[in-house]
């Protein structure tokens, strides 16, 4: 076996895994504390990375701040989305909240292919080709800065959740939301910022990956798809999960697709669910008492 094309595809798949991260703890934290299996998380990944191309093209922002202030943007519009979409429906039957977010994802599909054409387009980053080489390995600046920022955010998240009061009303409502009501937290609000962080997670995912692949308005079936994936390995509601869970699929698909066949690459996933809920229904992390 070559070691160095081994170690290379497990590099590759680290860095395709960090992506499935960002997206997979954005819909385990809407699932977690709100309840909600929310399809149209893809479509907020989608317009991160579109936002970041017009924040570049037309306000002249370099790409770095274009990222940021997409991410910022697509949060904000997570707080409106919550307040129209799901709010109004939190004490109605799963299947209603259900369809409401598939309504909201063919709502946000065909509205970007309005406003902003069905042309894929490529978002440019000054990082995507700029390689480093150590010894036969080669991997983009973009994939370390995808690694990099997935790793620092999702470090954040964790000191976020564990030790501040905003956080620690997160848990309490994941836990027990009428006991958090209660005790005097605002569950609106909780609900609301913990909807523009997992939408400003997917965007901040769209943004990074946009400039290794095409961007067009379906774009985000595919992340939706992979955050599911991801989700159902680690279990609904766990953050620690959707970090494992999201590596190993990457590093899996990485391996399948080169000592298999490039076809599995994305079959994979899918035989991974199947798997994982014949043997661990509530996941490789999750527990059979509260999910997470």
């Amino acid at each position: 076996m070559d070691v160095t094309l081994l170690v290379q595809q497990i590099i590759n798949g680290l860095v395709a895994g960090a992506s499935y991260v960002l997206i997979a703890t954005g819909l385990t934290l809407v699932f977690g504390v709100l309840k909600i299996v929310n399809f149209a998380h893809g479509e907020f990944y989608m317009l991160g990375a579109v936002l970041t191309f017009y924040a570049v093209k037309l306000l002249g922002l370099d790409y770095v701040s274009a990222t940021a202030v997409s991410a910022v943007a697509v949060g904000l519009l997570g707080v409106l989305a919550n307040r129209v979409f799901f709010w109004p429906l939190r004490r109605e039957h799963e299947f209603t909240v259900l369809l409401a977010s598939l309504g909201l994802s063919l709502f946000l599909v065909n509205g970007s292919e309005l406003l902003f054409g069905s042309d894929p387009r490529y978002l440019d980053s000054p990082y995507a080709d700029e390689t480093i080489e150590v010894g036969d390995l080669v991997v983009t600046e973009q994939r370390l800065l995808i690694f990099a920022v997935a790793a620092l955010a999702v470090g954040c998240l964790y000191a976020f959740l564990r030790y501040t009061r905003f956080g620690k009303m997160m848990r309490a409502t994941a836990q027990n939301p009428l006991g958090a009501a209660l005790t005097g937290i605002n569950i609106g609000l909780v609900h609301g910022y913990t909807f523009a962080l997992a939408c400003g997670l997917a965007a901040l995912s769209g943004a990074l990956v946009g400039p290794t692949v095409m961007i067009f308005p379906t774009v985000g079936s595919w992340a939706v798809l992979k955050g599911f994936v991801v989700v159902v390995m680690g279990g609904l509601g766990s953050v620690s999960g959707a970090l494992l869970g999201g590596l190993a699929l990457g590093v899996v698909e990485a391996l399948a697709g080169n000592y298999i066949s490039p076809g599995f690459k994305e079959a994979v996933g899918y035989c991974i669910i199947i798997g994982v809920l014949l043997w661990r229904p509530n996941g490789l992390f999750g527990t059979a008492e509260d999910g997470r």
